[in-house]
């Protein structure tokens, strides 16, 4: 990452109107700042800390940047007359009964469903021109519990997940569940860390009794959220820097060709782990070695989705309780998210790892051909691309604001999430589903809860010395 002194940074404020502000004048008093906190980010991190940071009053000054035309980040629901009622193309599931993000389905009074309510999902082998097979559910377990049980007995260093399972010497179609379960992450098996592959998936196993969604699409939440910050957020405003000092910071950021720079006193980063490894924003002082390391400790997987609506719902005459397919040993879904009578037939393409990464580069005309082709050889239909009504193509891999699906964990990187969630003195903070804990990281509730971590830390270090611990509760 890409890092630069005070001197050069305070260059780039002069179409701000900061040129002339020496640096003993933008370490001035507190009361000086442009606003108390300025959150880098309108994802659901940024937006349940500015939402709890907001009860404290009027009084408290705060701004949300966020490069997109729209909030929610990696929650996106399309807005489009010609798509279906609320298809979700990024974040789409409420995972596990115990989500904190139920808190919010409650407040808001949102309506939702469990994903078993589809019914037994169908698993497609495919051909090996196709790419290779999935095993069914009994045979994958088996071959992830003989890793799990070897990694007991492994006392050597986190190295990559496919590297380990090599060492096994597993025979091909036991290597295409290792490639499902690292594509669950989004990721490719030697990408991904043994260890949080074993530790986390086992966490995750333990806690997650099964997925939701929300009738209308994830948008019916962060949409309400964001009414309540009517005003406090502004939009097409791309970070480039952040200057974070013990009295007053500073955000440099691009609004529609033009630069601009506002003060404060803390600054909460929610950029994707993409983002930041891009060397887009720059900080100053550097970053900590710590701070680095867990940044670059961690990877983005790779996912792109494409809904497709048809003429009619073909696969009710293939398979009468459908849940959906999975092929090329885990890289490709096909799932229903309006599977009831009378709703518009779509089926939504999840593609991750190796899959997304071809996709991606193909580009969008023709990833949707091949999406219609693997769609094919998973329904053993023909003729669907007659039948294709819409589709909408939505390439995480390649968006500039994301850089990528979710956070992976590399091999030799378990542990530093907890690192990168620290925060920089009483300055610079971080949150976003990258700073979650095991096993709630990619996840809108790991992304929901950093930002109630974060906005804890920001009113602690905004009470003055004075007030008591009973005055910090009162403003949580």
């Amino acid at each position: 990452m890409r890092t630069f002194g005070r001197r050069a940074f305070m260059q780039r404020t002069a179409v701000a109107g900061l040129a002339a502000t020496s640096l003993s004048r933008l370490t001035q008093a507190q009361s000086g700042a442009d606003y108390d906190v300025v959150i880098v980010g309108a994802g659901i991190a940024g937006l349940t800390a500015a939402r709890l940071l907001g009860e404290r009053g009027p009084d408290l000054k705060l701004l949300v940047l966020d490069a997109r035309d729209r909030v929610g980040g990696r929650i996106f629901t399309l807005d489009d007359e010609a798509a279906p009622i609320g298809v979700d193309v990024g974040a789409q599931l409420i995972h596990g009964s115990d989500a904190a993000t139920w808190e919010l389905v409650r407040e808001y009074g949102l309506q939702t469903r469990p994903v078993d309510h589809f019914g037994d999902r169908q698993l497609h082998v495919f051909s090996r021109e196709a790419g290779g097979s999935v095993l069914a559910s009994e045979q994958r377990e088996a071959v992830l519990a003989s890793v799990r049980e070897n990694y007991a007995r492994h006392f050597g260093a986190d190295i990559a997940l496919g590297e380990f399972a090599r060492e096994l010497e597993l025979t091909s179609a036991q290597m295409s569940a290792i490639t499902y379960d690292a594509n669950s992450w989004s990721t490719e098996p030697e990408e991904i860390s043994l260890r949080a592959a074993v530790l986390d998936g086992e966490a995750w196993d333990a806690y997650r009794d099964n997925d939701f969604l929300i009738y209308g699409g994830y948008h019916r939440l962060i949409d309400q959220m964001a009414a309540e910050l009517t005003g406090k957020i502004r939009l097409n405003s791309r970070a480039t820097g952040m200057l974070w000092g013990e009295e007053l910071s500073a955000v440099f950021y691009e609004n529609q060709g033009l630069e601009s720079a506002v003060t404060c006193r803390c600054i909460i980063n929610t950029l994707p782990i993409g983002v930041m490894q891009s060397g887009e924003v720059q900080f100053s002082p550097g970053l900590p070695d710590s701070k680095q390391a867990a940044i670059d400790g961690l990877t983005m997987g790779s996912v792109v989705v494409i809904p497709m609506a048809f003429s009619e719902p073909f696969w009710k005459s293939v398979v009468p309780n459908y849940g959906g397919w999975y092929s090329n040993d885990g890289r490709v879904y096909f799932g229903v998210p309006h599977p009831e009578e009378g709703e518009t037939p779509v089926v939504k393409g999840w593609f991750s790892g190796a899959a997304a990464d071809q996709l991606s580069a193909e580009g969008p005309e023709q990833a949707i051909q091949t999406a219609i082709a693997w769609l094919e050889q998973a329904s053993g239909m023909s003729g669907l691309g007659a039948k294709l009504q819409w589709h909408h193509v939505q390439d995480w891999v390649t968006d500039p604001y994301s850089r990528g699906s979710y956070s992976v964990t590399r091999p030799g990187g378990y542990g530093l999430r907890a690192t990168l969630a620290q925060p920089l003195g009483k300055s610079l903070f971080f949150a976003g589903e990258a700073t979650a804990a095991p096993p709630h990281y990619q996840t809108v509730h790991g992304a929901y809860m950093s930002g109630k971590r974060v906005a804890a830390e920001v009113a602690r270090a905004l009470v003055p010395p004075e007030e008591s611990e009973a005055t910090l509760l009162e403003l949580l």
